[in-house]
């Protein structure tokens, strides 16, 4: 195992507990209608959890491995944050055709597409954090967005690593 490779590993078994920690430990929302600037962000991180548990299938590196088991753990946190639960709000017909491209691919190509399709996904989910984080109407779900702003941005440096050592 190369440095590299151990960085990511270490860095994703790291960060779990933080994303998972007082930020998210707030009690959610009541369940109910999840009103339209949190249904972005929620297919986005259903769109990170379907194709991360694909991952944790399919995979063939162990560093992308644990950035799957890091995704779907951080996304289950920010889902209940936000009122809501992992797979309720669905995907966008582009994530559902990602993840229909990715369920289909090469395993030999398995790994690049999957951090391809992470980068896309957490480059929007970025874009509509700070939004929330900036102007959102649930105080739960904008302290969620307010630390989910920097840790998209580590995930994103993660992911640049993992294109360059895939």
């Amino acid at each position: 195992m190369d440095r590299r490779h151990a960085l990511i590993t270490a860095s994703a078994a790291a960060l779990a507990p933080l994303a998972l920690g007082s930020a998210f430990a707030w009690a959610a929302p009541a369940a109910g209608a999840v009103d339209g600037r949190k249904l972005p962000i929620l297919a986005g991180g259903d769109f990170a959890t379907m194709t991360s548990k694909l991952a944790l299938a399919r995979a063939n590196g162990s560093a992308v491995r644990a950035f799957a088991e890091l995704e779907i753990n951080e996304q289950a946190a920010v889902a209940k944050a936000f009122g809501s639960r992992p797979g309720a709000a669905g995907l966008t017909p582009k994530q559902a055709a990602l993840l229909q491209e990715l369920e289909s691919a090469p395993a030999a190509e398995f790994d690049t597409l999957y951090i391809q399709g992470q980068i896309l996904g957490h480059r929007e989910l970025l874009a509509l954090h700070k939004s929330y984080a900036a102007s959102g109407s649930d105080p739960v779900a904008q302290g969620a967005s307010i630390v989910a702003v920097p840790a998209i941005q580590t995930h994103l440096g993660m992911l640049q690593t993992l294109k360059q050592i895939g």
